[in-house]
């Protein structure tokens, strides 16, 4: 998509005004970064501003015009076609947004659009590829594309692993072949995957107990020498990226049990699957009290927009 023209408007960047419920819209610059997935733009004002970003993977859809509550309330300056609304998944607030003209909004309108669409479609691989770079963007404070040891332990900190700092900063100088104290290139893929290899001790466990000696001589169920694989034949096609002689490597188990094979929630469920035929007292049905609020009752604000995102997450019985 990098070729495509919407893509590479919003790769250029753009000056959008956020659109609040409070103070006069700030124009901030909101630029597409190179992984994709990513944009950042500037918030906050004087000194405490900062910048700030969110993924494309999170946003659950783009509105046109003024469909959302804050642009209908807060928005009425604005052209409509100028404006467009980005709803986000789980609890964060919309993000409403007011571009310079026409053209600017319907760019980002349909960018984000495609970009959504090329995500969701990614496979298992290529979204643990994605994650990956997404997390090292973030780690890398100084935007040289290089990690030192410090920021390797912010991106522990980061994706929640609990590692001592003399095994991590071990790991560190294994991977570091050019000896510089920094990590860039192929050295952060190699200790990435490493990271994921060691700090997932029980998968390894699990590939030991029931794989085979990858030449699949002599090697008993229960034990297996150093390069070890399960039987990937059952899978099917799921297993095809990793597969060796007909066996799922480290790599390739792993991403089978980060995919939806693995998923607690049986896929058929994500359909309506049940007898819907009986009386509607026959059934349990998801309710939401309090609907209406956004936040807490006491401090809470009313909005429309929650009864969007009970909706969403599956409520059918919604307070008025």
């Amino acid at each position: 998509l990098t070729e495509d023209e919407d893509v590479q408007r919003m790769l250029r960047g753009s000056l959008l005004r956020k659109i609040k419920s409070r103070g006069a819209p700030r124009e901030r610059l909101f630029r597409l970064q190179e992984d994709g997935a990513t944009v950042c733009f500037e918030g906050g004002f004087g000194r405490s501003r900062s910048q700030q970003s969110f993924s494309v993977t999170h946003v659950e859809a783009v509105r046109e015009g003024h469909q959302s509550e804050g642009l209908r309330k807060y928005g009425a300056a604005f052209p409509e076609r100028h404006c467009f609304t980005l709803v986000f998944k789980g609890k964060r607030k919309n993000l409403d947004l007011a571009a310079r003209g026409e053209e600017d909004a319907r760019h980002w309108v349909q960018g984000l659009t495609k970009l959504m669409g090329r995500l969701q479609a990614m496979s298992q691989p290529e979204k643990l590829d994605h994650w990956i770079h997404g997390v090292l963007q973030r780690a890398d404070r100084n935007k040289d594309n290089k990690m030192s040891f410090r920021e390797v332990k912010s991106m522990l900190r980061m994706i929640n692993i609990d590692m001592d700092d003399g095994y991590a900063y071990q790991l560190f100088k294994e991977c570091d072949r050019s000896d510089n104290e920094r990590l860039e290139g192929r050295e952060l893929e190699e200790f990435c995957r490493r990271l994921l290899r060691r700090s997932n001790p029980r998968v390894d466990t699990a590939l030991g107990g029931w794989g085979r000696d990858i030449k699949g001589t002599s090697a008993s169920p229960g034990r297996c020498s150093g390069r070890s694989g399960v039987n990937a034949a059952p899978l099917g096609d799921r297993g095809h990226p990793a597969r060796q002689q007909d066996l799922m490597m480290l790599d390739g188990f792993m991403m089978y049990l980060l995919s939806a094979a693995g998923d607690i929630l049986n896929q058929d469920h994500t359909k309506v699957h049940q007898d819907m035929s009986q009386p509607l007292s026959h059934y349990f049905i998801s309710s939401s009290h309090n609907t209406y609020l956004t936040r807490n009752q006491i401090g809470g604000t009313s909005s429309t927009e929650a009864y969007v995102r009970a909706l969403m997450a599956g409520c059918r019985c919604v307070e008025l």
